[in-house]
C-alpha cells in the first residue's frame, strides 16, 4: 500500500481523546495522512488499536484488492469458499471509514471504532507511527504488543534492510 513518494512515519505521541472524542495529530504527519483531501482512512487493526491512512493510497490498494475478488467470484473460483467469502465480506464492511482532518490536525473517533479501541472521553491515548500508517492504541493495549515485539526488533531491522 504504501508508495514511493510516501515518507515513513516514525515517532511516538501521548495523546488525550476529548469528550466528543477528538484527538489531535501531531503536526509533522498531518499532511502525509490527510494529503490535499483533508481526510484520512480509519481502521480498525485489533481490539485496543485502530490505525490512520492515506485515502488515496487506501482506496488505491482496497480497490485492486475488491477487483481482483469480484473477479474471482465471477468466475466461480470462489464457489467452494463461500464462508471465508462472507468473513472477508463482513470484515470490509465494518474494517475502515474515511474520517476528516480538522483543523490542528484533530479527527473524531466514530463510535464502533471508540468501543474496538476500548477509550473513554478524557482517556488516554498513544499515537505510533507504523512506518507507513499512525496506529492510534489504547497505552495498555499498546505496552502489551510492544513488550511481546521488542525482542525482535534487531532481527527484524536487519531482514527489512537487507
Amino acid at each position: 500500500m504504501p508508495t514511493a513518494a510516501a515518507p515513513l512515519l516514525l515517532g511516538e505521541w501521548a495523546r488525550t481523546v476529548d469528550e466528543r472524542f477528538r484527538l489531535s495529530l501531531p503536526a509533522e504527519w498531518v499532511e502525509a495522512i490527510a494529503g490535499d483531501a483533508g481526510e484520512c482512512t480509519l481502521a480498525k487493526e485489533r481490539p485496543g488499536c485502530v490505525s490512520l491512512w492515506n485515502t488515496a493510497h487506501w482506496n488505491a490498494w482496497l480497490t485492486a484488492g475488491a477487483d481482483l475478488l469480484a473477479s474471482k467470484v465471477a468466475s466461480g473460483r470462489l464457489n467452494d469458499r463461500i464462508e471465508k467469502l462472507q468473513t472477508l465480506g463482513r470484515l470490509l464492511s465494518t474494517r475502515h471509514r474515511t474520517v476528516p482532518v480538522a483543523g490542528r490536525g484533530r479527527i473524531a473517533i466514530p463510535e464502533t471504532f471508540r468501543d474496538f479501541l476500548g477509550v473513554e472521553p478524557g482517556g488516554a491515548v498513544q499515537l505510533v507511527g507504523a512506518a507507513v500508517c499512525i496506529e492510534v492504541w489504547r497505552p495498555d493495549a499498546w505496552n502489551q504488543h510492544i513488550g511481546e515485539r521488542m525482542p525482535t526488533f534487531r532481527e527484524l531491522f536487519d531482514e527489512l534492510t537487507e
